[in-house]
């Protein structure tokens, strides 16, 4: 049962895997209760949007010294400028709109790293990711608790 919730975890702080991949593999793979597969997803992927929007304005600067590194940071923040217009537009809204969409390459990694660069309060943006991952959270767990109905596990 930890190996269990420590796997659900650490799926949630996966970039592309986000809840996407946690709340599916916790109701399917898992005897876990529902509702615990999804409040450690939700803590998880809360979790990582704090942790970059503490951590990144602090290792920006050390990572652009690096040449391999700042190529890999400059390709990460140009997609995210990119996909992050909505956010950069409707700011907190938008930021909450973006994560709550539960496809790849939105979500709290790429919605903490535009709040970072369209320079959005960290309190704020953390709130608004928070939302955002409650709103995904439903949207997954629905479709995946469906998904299960229909195909008989």
């Amino acid at each position: 049962m930890l190996n269990d919730i420590i796997e659900i975890f650490f799926l949630s702080l996966t970039p592309i895997g986000e809840l996407r991949a946690s709340i599916p593999y916790g109701l399917l793979f898992t005897n876990l209760d529902p509702m615990l597969v999804v409040f450690i997803s939700i803590i998880g992927n809360v979790f990582i949007g704090i942790l970059i929007l503490y951590i990144l304005p602090n290792i920006v600067d050390h990572i652009r010294k690096l040449y391999y590194l700042n190529v890999l940071l400059n390709m990460i923040f140009k997609r995210t400028l990119k996909r992050g217009r909505i956010i950069n537009n409707l700011k907190y809204y938008g930021l909450i709109i973006f994560v709550s969409i539960p496809l790849p390459l939105t979500g709290v990694w790429t919605g903490a790293i535009a709040a970072f660069l369209f320079g959005l309060s960290k309190h704020k943006s953390i709130l608004a990711i928070t939302y955002g991952v409650l709103i995904s959270s439903t949207i997954v767990t629905i479709m995946t608790l469906y998904g299960i109905n229909l195909y008989g596990n």
